[in-house]
């Protein structure tokens, strides 16, 4: 009997570094947010081509493993912010992070969400972080904006526009997972960790990467994402210009003295399930959540991924300038339940082996000294011998701000052909490119991606107009998009223990826009490192770099506000990060909360 052929596996994760690492009161905590399937709701990344929760997903052998499915919220707190937690006296060392199967977090749903927590538990909005996973296959019409609301109508449900039905159910599962996390802190461990991945996400917009400077030195620079990538004939350069590093926010308690939670981040497209599902479905993050539990030893413990910045990334194996899909290792090149297993299985197992590199070190005790309680500061532990930061107590200065578009617009007065150069960083009203019509590689119209999608720049605009070289839909298209755009975009920066920054971005950044604003954050900063999330805050399309733009492929055409974007989004992240530090506590109180005197 012929035995089945094995597929060849991609490089295995690189070993594993600890970023961050501090007693707390913790925990993780997850709930089910799925909308019923009856009421065939728009799916939020394929609606425009068809997507529509019409039926229930396939039957299955048994019960489905938890989060494979359905859609989950997973809530992380992290307080040390006083004895005796509730109330939570000024909230300002208590660190919220959010992670929601849906196509991103919107506006009114992290204003909801924040007031809660601040009202509630005088948590401040700067130190929450609500991000969605970017599953395309999620609930549409909650975005709370006219635009993105009205463009998840599909062929099979012509309702369109917000919902507030969906929008009220998910505000009521998201406030009651946090209030049943912050009910169940104990004193338990913080950690941060990092590692890279390679084999599970690929570039699909390879030619818009390579006008960036920082393509050279991608995999050889010790400053860059993907530094130190394998070589192996199962990776292609669309496989390797990508950013590779998985990291894992981790929770431990001490009276289990095990893991109580991780959410892990990662820079890859919620896709793989494809334009023609028919059901809500968390794409490769279910899969890696059910990778995750059949591989640590405490099975069903609250898991869960954060998208970062997934705009020009993609689950599927994708390779050559006409964008084929190849298979490559384990990927199949076709969408669907095989390839969300496959990206979802290496994913997961990776996060299982970054959680078992943590908690058996022999440097590294999985929780603080016992002694402490919520009256007695911890004493200093000892971090391991890869640890970056390590601190005997939490410390968080943030800041947040509601940043509006049109603050920045290019005056109205002076027309596209007499904008000065000294305009040039300014930005201009919203609208999309003819190449968004076509999509992308992997995913799109077919027909037109041939014909337009492979780059469409043009000369119908000037070239000081901030919107060069895109041609614009026209009007009453662009009419429309101008003023049904987001019109206010939640920004936040927050930095722990001094060495570890995260900032997010309303949308999709590419991989060279993520770290372009990781090295200005850490540049302002002085942390050693960044984590840039993006589907945070709210949802205001894609990201790119100025020369990306210029390639005028999905992702440019699709950034509304025009060229330069970017820099001016990045300019307002610095001015946050400085506000940021200007709420650092004194050397005497750092220092009391170092001692515990």
């Amino acid at each position: 009997m012929a035995k089945k052929r094995r597929s060849p596996s991609p490089p295995p994760p690189s070993t594993t570094t600890l970023l961050s690492r501090t007693p707390s009161f913790t925990c993780t905590h997850t709930v089910e947010i799925t909308p019923p399937q009856k009421d065939g709701g728009n799916l939020s990344g394929w609606s425009a081509i068809g997507g529509c929760a019409t039926e229930d997903p396939p039957p299955s052998n048994g019960s489905e493993p938890y989060g494979r499915r359905g859609l989950y919220c997973t809530v992380q707190i992290v307080s040390d912010d006083g004895d005796d937690l509730v109330p939570f006296g000024d909230g300002s060392n208590t660190l919220v992070l959010i992670s929601c199967d849906l196509h991103s977090c919107t506006q009114p749903l992290h204003k909801a969400v924040t007031s809660h927590l601040s009202s509630q538990y005088s948590i401040p909005s700067s130190n929450v972080i609500l991000n969605g996973t970017h599953t395309h296959s999620g609930p549409g019409r909650f975005y709370g904006n006219k635009l993105y609301d009205a463009m998840t109508v599909s062929t099979h449900n012509l309702l369109f526009g917000f919902d507030s039905a969906i929008f009220n159910r998910l505000v009521g599962k998201i406030q009651g997972c946090v209030d049943e996390a912050i009910s169940k802190l104990s004193m338990g461990t913080f950690a941060v960790t990092q590692t890279k991945l390679y084999g599970y996400s690929s570039n699909r917009s390879l030619s818009a990467h390579k006008n960036d400077p920082e393509y050279s030195s991608w995999t050889t620079s010790p400053e860059s994402p993907s530094f130190g990538a394998p070589s192996s004939p199962l990776l292609t350069s669309e496989d390797v210009h990508i950013d590779p590093r998985l990291n894992s926010f981790i929770t431990t308690s001490n009276d289990t003295e095990s893991v109580s939670g991780v959410i892990g981040t990662f820079s890859c497209h919620g896709t793989s399930m494809g334009p023609q599902t028919r059901f809500y479905d968390p794409d490769w993050f279910g899969s890696a959540k059910v990778a995750f539990n059949a591989s640590h030893p405490s099975p069903d413990i609250p898991v869960a991924i954060m998208q970062a910045c997934c705009g020009d990334i993609c689950p599927s194996p994708i390779c050559g300038p006409l964008g084929e899909l190849n298979e490559r290792g384990p990927r199949p090149a076709n969408f669907g339940e095989a390839l969300k297993d496959t990206v979802g299985k290496g994913v997961g197992e990776a996060l299982a082996g970054m959680v078992k590199e943590f908690t058996s070190s022999s440097d590294t005790p999985l929780a603080p000294p016992r002694g402490r309680s919520k009256r007695k500061k911890a004493t200093t532990t000892t971090a391991t011998t890869t640890s970056l930061s390590s601190s005997s107590s939490l410390t968080i200065q943030s800041a947040t701000h509601l940043w509006l578009p049109a603050d920045d617009f290019a005056p109205s007065n002076i027309l596209p052909s007499t904008i000065p150069s000294s305009s040039l960083s300014l930005l201009s009203p919203a609208n999309f490119g003819v190449v968004t019509i076509a999509g992308t590689a992997s995913g799109g119209n077919a027909f037109l991606y041939k014909r337009i999608g492979m780059g469409y720049p043009s000369n119908t605009l000037p070239s000081s107009h901030p919107q060069h070289p895109k041609t614009p839909l026209p009007f009453p298209a662009s009419f429309y998009i101008s003023r049904a755009a987001p019109d206010a975009l939640p920004l936040t920066v927050l930095v722990i223990n001094q060495t570890l920054a995260i900032a997010t971005v309303p949308g999709e950044p590419t991989i060279t826009a993520g770290f372009r604003i990781e090295k200005a954050i850490k540049e302002e900063t002085g942390a050693t490192n960044c984590i840039v999330l993006g589907f945070c805050g709210d949802y205001a399309g894609y990201w790119v770099t100025e020369e990306e733009y210029d390639e005028q492929l999905y992702e440019g055409s699709s950034m509304i506000f025009g060229k330069f974007g970017l820099s001016v989004l990045t300019k307002r992240l610095r001015m946050l990060a400085k506000e940021a530090l200007e709420s650092a506590p004194s050397k005497k109180e750092m220092l009391a909360r170092q001692t515990g005197k």
